[in-house]
């Protein structure tokens, strides 16, 4: 249903911040609890000092692994909203 967004696109096409959803139990459409796991690459600048700046950070993969309705809480009933709906 969630799945595995590849850097190049892959299946699910759109970045997480993207993608909307509906619960259609309740009928939200503003309110998830999204748990993503993210697979990066980033350059690590530290400064003298030890503090930490990431930079040029690339996603290599993604998954959704759950999304849940924040006002209903069921995520049997929660789908990707697609092109043109909502």
């Amino acid at each position: 249903m969630f799945g595995v967004k590849e850097p190049d696109g892959g299946r699910y096409g759109a970045a997480v911040g993207t993608v909307r959803y509906r619960c259609a139990a309740c009928g939200n459409l503003t309110r998830f609890d999204v748990t993503v796991s993210r697979r990066t690459r980033a350059f690590h600048h530290y400064t003298v000092g030890g503090d930490l700046q990431v930079e040029d950070e690339e996603v290599l993969a993604e998954e959704v692994e759950d999304v849940v309705c924040r006002w209903c809480g069921t995520g049997r009933s929660v789908e990707r909203v697609g092109d043109g709906e909502g």
